[in-house]
């Protein structure tokens, strides 16, 4: 259809609905970050293919509000004379619900999709809208959805057991912790409605979003019965036995709302995460307040999810020694073309990197759209490629490519910024302080309890000495063999009402980067482990942690500077590239092997050509 016919239907249907605006929201009915197809209305609407965004639309104007991971991306998709780009600041600056509410004509009515928004939001957008006498409206039907004639179908894929020996504990056990975990918080009952939560509880993986491995489902679990809403064609006889085996009944996904407002006239309180639910689950229960509580917190699935066990860490460690060895025998190849003057675009190297992945035992796809991105591109922070207006690769700015891959025993994600050419002062700077933040917060000591906010300026520091830095977070959780981006952690700038600390047995990436619109886009990226660190003192009797990187790939050495790095910061880079070489020279042979030892020797031998004996 078209985005300016979009709005022009849906400004029609606004009007007879006697509405000022509607908000069109990047969710689905589980708050994914990533959608299926069918889910992508705000992409629809829009053009912007971003995972985060929100389309308002009023009857004189429309806006796009975004990240600055999206901005220069939105920027670019949006029709500029329809959409004003809008970026989103959390704290301290214009936030979508304020601006709505102040340019909203007196008295109005704002639509949205109640499933298709958090309960916090919802919150917060009615809040900010009734304090200037405006009023959010929950609507019955979506309207996006009758003007997408071609809308794509609901996906149909098979579900797969995620086994025990994989997943390290049994559903029986996640449900038996789960119960106790309800009753600590005071429910009776929880709503499990984040996809990577139910997929997690259930040990099971599906393939209904693109790059997670998961299957659009709810489970409802109270102190006696649980129950998985899904449509059961995508369930075969094993998968049906393994949740029965745990006593877990199936019902149809359309079956939700109508038994969960049952389950509020038999429990007397029911559990909702207010971040990773939708406003329709706790209007349901509201509706029956007088004898059901709505008890709103971090869903207990959430952090046990985030917390992995010993099996767990042992899968994700060898999943990035699987994906080392892909890495290693791209970067090989790629140098090597590059060298020969081979005609590479960001679409064919990207290609590549995907084949020599799916060359690895348990590849199951990737974990996410590689960013392919060669110098202007690569400013672009979340960067998607397209055959026919893709760049190509070249030696006189930098190549950035950030990937990642799901395998049976975990999910990975990794980025590395190279030069094919002699990069200039400016380049080599500007990677070393990235490098030095990636280093400081790789090898920070801290006590339990910090959190992520906490540690953020680590990485920034080196950056804001020269004025510089990045409008990204600097770390996410990964999961295993489940979503690239995982909470309810984060390392950001940014403060949030809720940031949990970082615990032991956590997983983060730890990304710093520097893009220089129209010129060149740096990141440095590695997968960590939180891990208890070896302190001779405990102050507080506290437990001290610091992380532990999984990623295998080496830095490019070509790009660092190393008169700015302290001695502590090259011997870091040093024993890095040691246990890179040490795990995955086993794994590689000739021509990769080759590669992979010139780029782990010591630093001063591959910048300075020194012999270290």
């Amino acid at each position: 259809m078209g985005s300016k016919a979009a709005l022009e239907s849906l400004r029609v249907w606004m009007a007879s609905e006697g509405l000022a605006a509607i908000i069109v929201t990047s969710d689905d009915a589980h708050q994914s970050e990533y959608v299926a197809e069918c889910d992508s209305r705000r992409a629809f609407v829009s053009d912007f293919d971003g995972s985060a965004g929100t389309a308002v639309v009023l009857q004189d104007s429309a806006y796009l509000w975004t990240d600055g991971r999206y901005v220069l991306q939105a920027s670019k998709q949006c029709d500029q004379s329809m959409w004003k780009v809008m970026q989103t600041m959390p704290k301290g600056g214009n936030t979508m619900p304020e601006h709505l509410a102040e340019i909203l004509p007196p008295n109005s009515k704002v639509g949205i999709d109640p499933f298709l928004v958090p309960v916090n939001t919802a919150r917060t957008l009615e809040t900010k809208l009734t304090a200037k006498g405006h009023e959010l409206v929950a609507l019955a039907k979506n309207p996006v959805d009758a003007i997408w004639s071609d809308r794509p179908a609901a996906p149909d894929g098979k579900v797969i057991i995620q086994p025990t020996e994989r997943a390290g504990v049994s559903v029986k056990d996640k449900l038996s912790n789960l119960r106790q975990d309800i009753k600590k918080q005071g429910a009776q009952a929880q709503v499990v409605a984040a996809l990577d939560e139910v997929a997690w509880l259930l040990n099971v993986r599906g393939c209904d979003v693109t790059f997670n491995p998961v299957v659009i489902s709810y489970v409802i679990i109270t102190m006696d019965q649980a129950t998985w809403y899904v449509d059961e064609s995508k369930l075969g006889d094993e998968v049906r036995e393994h949740v029965a085996a745990s006593n877990v009944s199936i019902k149809p996904y359309g079956d939700f709302s109508s038994d969960l407002a049952a389950v509020c006239t038999r429990v007397p309180s029911v559990l909702v995460d207010p971040a990773r639910s939708s406003w329709a689950i706790s209007r349901i229960i509201a509706s029956h307040s007088s004898i059901c509580s709505l008890i709103e917190k971090l869903s207990p699935v959430c952090e046990a999810k985030s917390i992995k066990n010993p099996t767990e860490i042992a899968g994700i460690k060898e999943a990035h020694l699987k994906d080392a060895v892909a890495l290693a025998k791209f970067y090989s190849w790629l140098e090597t073309a590059m060298a020969a003057g081979e005609d590479l675009t960001e679409v064919s190297v990207a290609d590549e990197l995907e084949g020599l992945r799916r060359e690895q035992d348990g590849f199951m796809g990737l974990s996410f759209e590689t960013i392919s991105s060669y110098g202007a591109n690569g400013a672009i922070i979340h960067y998607k490629p397209s055959p026919g207006s893709c760049a190509k690769l070249g030696t006189d700015s930098l190549f950035l490519c950030d990937s990642g891959g799901q395998y049976r025993d975990g999910t990975t994600d990794v980025t590395r910024t190279f030069c094919f050419g002699t990069p200039t002062d400016h380049h080599k700077q500007c990677y070393t302080m990235v490098l030095k933040g990636h280093i400081a917060l790789s090898s920070v000591v801290f006590p339990c309890g910090t959190t992520g906010h906490t540690l953020d300026i680590l990485a920034r520091t080196p950056l804001w000495t020269s004025g510089l830095d990045y409008r990204h977070g600097t770390g996410h959780g990964v999961g295993a063999f489940l979503n690239v981006h995982e909470g309810p952690h984060l390392i950001s700038y940014y403060p949030r009402d809720s940031d949990p600390p970082i615990k032991e047995g956590m997983t983060s990436s730890v990304e710093p980067g520097y893009y220089e619109e129209g010129n060149f886009g740096i990141r440095i990226e590695n997968v960590a482990i939180v891990v208890k660190a070896k302190t001779p003192f405990n102050f507080g009797g506290l437990d001290y942690l610091t992380f532990e990187p999984v990623t295998m790939t080496p830095l490019s050495a070509k790009l660092i500077d190393i008169s700015m790095l302290s001695s502590d910061e090259v011997n870091w880079v040093d024993d890095y590239h040691s246990r890179v070489w040490e795990r995955v020279s086993p794994r590689v042979e000739g021509k990769t092997r080759e590669w992979l030892r010139a780029n782990t020797l010591p630093l001063v031998t591959q910048v300075l050509g020194e012999d270290v004996g």
